[in-house]
């Protein structure tokens, strides 16, 4: 089998490297959804202005000017672009430029820039969930260990530059607790046709928690390292076009469990203490999460109409767990049960899990345009693997697809989208949209497979092997755009059915219901911009009907507030405040050997409002950002719980400052 899907990958990756080779032989700032960026004039200058401080000299040659040698070249934002592969794949003709201004620039935390609709263990770096449901972005069957993959770098929002000269990004933040997070990111063109690229990025944290290695000064959480090599090539005919990657990520993370209570400590009491003691109290557990990943996309352009491409993708991973303190952990009550008189652990007194994952694939297929309409249809097949060394066995599967995609632009502002990709003898997904400078649509059904974790567990205390049904989901959403010259107003709603949906109970084993889930939400996205001064709101109200198996606030409100300063031209300055509410519910607690988000019916996480000022600079191509996250510690509440038993941040003091490098 092996040997055989080795000979496909290589036929499959050579067949159009095999045209390339006659191809080359010779003959969205950022801002505001719904609004212009209200920050545009904290943008770097406009090199245009500046690139022609010398004179001229002689005639005009070839509709260019000839320059002299005190013409100075200035290379800044606007002589450099990138595009993503999606804007390649679906034939846009697209150039990004890179983020200059100081909109939402302070918002440094992971769960801050996706507008608090994710939320962790309170720490940067820790476990992620989304707060409300999201459709899945994938089908077929995926490992399902995944709170850490959001930290690292997303194939999808790689960002493939022509840089023209060499460009260069750094990044620094620290912030409370440890939180400090590098990156640093490289990109220069080998020539007018080639660029090739690096990207960095290291995050710490420290424990706020106090456990056995906190008091022998070992604060140390969690550390995270993610390496990303870009290249992306056209040829000179622009008919041949690649874009590829390799990506790493190494996350390491010691568990703490939660905050540790007692008869004479409760939830509730113990939001009002910064120096709990961790569940996990012997400092003994810990959770690594390391991949590498490698990911080639191109096409060739015969003719507008009909053009080929293919993408091909390789990943390896390895997810493992141990506590070395099991048995304590488990008289503690932390995990449900032990069989460690069936399974030999690696150690005499351990919880240990591993999951060796491998996967191969290929998308190949036809695209082309037509005026305004764009298709793209393809073959996909992909072969995955997973072994657990705690009983030596392994489960894998050989999966095939088919999609369609197609796109009707009926002008610049308005279009229509429509798509449909099938799993042979499972998964699918059908959705469609329209968009208008007045109101967007979308529907979508998908039904998806359950995940290796959900299907299948193999260790020292949780053990299953189940054969799930497909979990099915249908959607609509819709929103309104109206705005005016001052101020924009957006109302949406999001309708959701959910059917054989899986979750984790409150034993953290996994449970699959034959009731229907259903889901509504509204938003409401109201700013604007007047003289000055800038803000916006975002609302978002939700109610569910069925089994209360799925868990989400019914209110969340994300604000900003920013007045603008420019002084002598040469300093811009934002002052603002960001205000953050969410309403009381039942969240989830964190099982960090399944590395799962279970239910919990013990404690209700309070509501709570989080008031976060700060101010952000710009010096030439120098930003800054100094900010005091939960400002309002101690003042309109104590400290609230991220989830059960996970306090967040108290009140701490963080900064930041990013440098672009254009030459």
């Amino acid at each position: 089998m092996k040997h055989r899907l080795t000979l496909l990958f290589v036929i499959s990756f050579l067949l159009p490297f095999s045209i390339w080779a006659q191809v080359l032989t010779p003959g969205t700032t950022s801002g505001f959804p719904g609004t212009q960026n209200p920050n545009d004039r904290n943008g770097f200058p406009n090199p245009a202005t500046q690139n022609n401080q010398g004179k001229s000299k002689g005639p005009q040659k070839n509709g260019r000017a000839a320059l002299d040698d005190s013409t100075k070249q200035v290379y800044g934002p606007n002589t450099m672009y990138y595009v993503h592969e999606s804007d390649v794949v679906n034939s846009r003709d697209t150039k990004r430029r890179v983020d200059t201004t100081l909109s939402l620039f302070h918002r440094y935390l992971f769960q801050e820039k996706s507008g608090f609709l994710t939320a962790n263990l309170g720490n940067d770096g820790t476990a992620v969930r989304n707060v409300f449901f999201q459709s899945p972005g994938s089908l077929g069957t995926q490992l399902g260990y995944s709170v850490y993959s959001p930290y690292a770098f997303q194939s999808d929002q790689v960002r493939y530059f022509n840089s023209k000269s060499p460009y260069s990004e750094v990044e620094y933040n620290l912030g409370g607790g440890g939180q400090t997070r590098l990156n640093f990111n490289f990109a220069r063109n080998v020539d007018s046709l080639w660029n090739i690229g690096i990207a960095l990025q290291r995050m710490v944290a420290d424990k706020v928690l106090t456990d056995a290695a906190f008091k022998s000064g070992e604060q140390s959480l969690l550390g995270q390292w993610g390496l990303m090599l870009h290249t992306n090539f056209q040829s000179k005919n622009k008919k041949y076009r690649l874009l590829g990657h390799i990506n790493y990520f190494d996350q390491g993370t010691n568990d703490q469990g939660g905050v540790k209570l007692s008869k004479t400590l409760t939830a509730d009491e113990a939001l009002k203490y910064i120096d709990n003691t961790a569940i996990l109290s012997n400092s003994l557990s810990q959770s690594n999460d390391k991949f590498i990943k490698f990911h080639v996309y191109h096409e060739y352009v015969g003719w507008k109409g009909l053009q080929l491409f293919q993408s091909l993708d390789v990943e390896n991973r390895t997810v493992k767990f141990r506590d070395k303190a099991f048995q304590q952990s488990l008289a503690d009550g932390f995990y449900p049960r032990t069989y460690i008189q069936y399974i030999q652990a690696p150690t005499e007194d351990s919880l240990y899990n591993e999951n060796q994952w491998s996967s191969y694939s290929h998308q190949t297929g036809l695209k082309g345009i037509y005026k305004q309409f764009v298709y793209r249809t393809y073959l996909k097949q992909r072969y995955w693997s997973v072994y657990n060394p705690m009983n030596e066995s392994k489960l894998d599967r050989f999966e095939n697809y088919v999609g369609l995609w197609i796109n009707q632009s009926f002008n610049q502002n308005i279009d229509f989208t429509a798509e449909g990709e099938y799993l042979l003898g499972s998964d699918y997904r059908l959705k469609a949209s329209f968009q208008s400078p007045i109101f967007q649509v979308s529907a979508q059904r998908i039904s998806y497979s359950p995940s290796v974790a959900q299907n299948w567990v193999y260790n020292t205390s949780y053990r299953w092997k189940n054969d799930f049904a497909n979990i099915s989901m249908d959607e609509i959403s819709g929103g309104i755009n109206l705005k005016s010259r001052f101020i924009y107003f957006k109302p949406g709603i999001t309708i959701q059915r959910i059917s054989d949906w899986v979750y984790f109970d409150s034993l953290a084993t996994p449970t699959q219901t034959k009731l229907g889930i259903g889901v509504f939400r509204t938003s409401v996205d109201l700013g604007g911009q007047w003289r000055k001064f800038s803000w916006f709101t975002k609302v978002y109200a939700n109610t569910q009907t069925g089994p209360d198996v799925l868990r989400m606030p019914n209110l969340l409100i994300d604000a900003n507030l920013a007045l603008d300063v420019q002084y002598k031209k040469l300093l811009y300055v934002q002052f603002g405040i960001d205000i953050h509410h969410q309403s009381a519910y039942y969240a989830d607690a964190y099982q960090p050997a399944l590395q799962q988000y279970h239910l919990q019916n013990n404690y209700q996480i309070p509501a709570f409002v989080q008031i976060d000022p700060y101010v952000s600079l710009r010096i030439n191509r120098v930003r800054l950002f100094f900010k005091m996250s939960h400002a309002n510690y101690g003042l309109l509440n104590n400290n609230y719980y991220t989830a059960y038993l996970h306090p967040a941040m108290s009140r701490v003091f963080g900064y930041g400052v990013k440098w672009l490098l254009f030459d």
